[in-house]
């Protein structure tokens, strides 16, 4: 099978300084034509620092804090109770990060 695809200029300069793989996916327009969409990929910014969560991650860095969960619906958790022990696994991260750079 033979599929034409439709891809970005900038992945194109991406492919051909071939400095790494290039992850995406194929939206088709038709059986034989589609578009290629990049994934972005999530980099740590120098000086953030970070913590994987059982369902997320928590970050900080010197503009902001973020903070990011993600629950399935079947896993056999309860819900609330999971954010609120992430929350405060998270709370004592920013507060000790926060801390340790005053």
């Amino acid at each position: 099978m033979y599929i034409k695809i439709q891809i970005s200029d900038a992945t194109y300069a991406s492919l051909l300084n071939g400095t790494s793989r290039i992850q995406g996916s194929i939206g088709l327009v038709n059986p034989t034509e589609g578009n290629f969409n990049a994934h972005r990929r999530w980099r740590a910014k120098p000086g953030t620092q970070y913590m994987k969560l059982p369902h997320g991650r928590i970050s900080v860095t010197d503009e902001d804090v973020r903070m990011n969960l993600r629950i399935s619906r079947n896993e056999m958790v309860d819900a609330p109770q999971a954010i609120l022990d992430e929350g405060i696994e998270a709370s004592n991260f920013v507060e000790f990060i926060t801390d340790d750079s005053l």
